[in-house]
């Protein structure tokens, strides 16, 4: 009996449709899901923050000039960019240290998507705390937070474009290069924001006092997801141990820097 028929062919066309569907109707859902648990716990512990004590100061010329500084590096990083787009200069293959040896070679798009996610789920995590803070602290963490990411993300472009390291995935037999494809993989851009991320979130609630437990909590959660983003990088394909390790410390030094410089006397 054939099955291989025109209709049966269409009947099971149908169904991967639909299966399609329900899969993304459902990670929609998911998704949904925990921005509402998320909202609802600020709503809940909102209240209950502290409002007096603070552990960061406001400092407007040092703002101005940091905010100044960021902007500027932004832009010669944006022109720099676009003359390597312009020349098509490709990436070096350094020689690899013996860390390096565990890298993944082959793309993995579904783990760099879902690095992707818990570098957000970072970001969320870190942000949560603002509502933890007495009301004087958190305009100047939402000031510092910004600072800490947009100077590690400007770092990690600039030595990229310098450095020209190309990804593991690049290794991959058969793989072909285009213009648009971003292969810089010195040092991991992930994992230096959401470490800048997680260590600015952990030395507030560290050193704020009357910090709620909540608050804590989020924070030790942020810098979870960092070092889990971290992982995921390099079982994707998209960066060797050496590139997230000091991707790592890049954002580390630069939160425990730019917060020490923001700190009351």
């Amino acid at each position: 009996m054939n099955l291989h028929t025109p209709k049966m062919s269409q009947f099971i066309n149908t169904i991967k449709i639909n299966s399609l569907k329900y899969i993304e109707l459902s990670k929609s859902n998911i998704l949904k899901s925990v921005v509402l648990t998320l909202v609802k716990l600020c709503i809940i512990f909102y209240p209950s923050s502290p409002s007096q004590a603070q552990y960061l100061i406001p400092q407007p010329p040092l703002n101005r000039i940091i905010f100044s500084e960021s902007i500027l590096h932004t832009t010669a990083n944006i022109f720099y960019s676009d003359h390597l787009n312009q020349s098509r200069v490709g990436g070096n293959s350094w020689k690899l240290g013996p860390i390096d040896n565990w890298a993944q070679t082959t793309l993995n798009d579904r783990t760099a998507r879902v690095s992707d996610g818990m570098a957000l789920s970072t970001a969320l995590a870190a942000g949560m705390i603002t509502l933890a803070l007495p009301k004087n602290q958190q305009t100047q963490y939402i000031q510092l937070a910004v600072q800490n990411v947009w100077i590690t993300a400007n770092l990690t472009q600039t030595v990229k474009m310098l450095a020209l390291r190309n990804r593991p995935y690049t290794k991959t037999p058969g793989f072909v290069s285009s213009k648009t494809d971003d292969h810089f993989s010195f040092f991991s851009g992930h994992s230096a924001i959401t470490a800048t991320a997680a260590t600015t979130a952990i030395m507030m609630a560290l050193n704020q006092p009357n910090m709620s437990t909540w608050g804590k909590a989020a924070a030790y959660t942020a810098g979870g997801l960092a070092l889990t983003t971290a992982g995921l990088r390099i079982a994707a394909g998209k960066h060797y141990p050496s590139d997230v390790v000091t991707g790592i410390l890049v954002g580390v030094a630069v939160a425990v820097i730019n917060t020490k410089l923001h700190e009351a006397n």
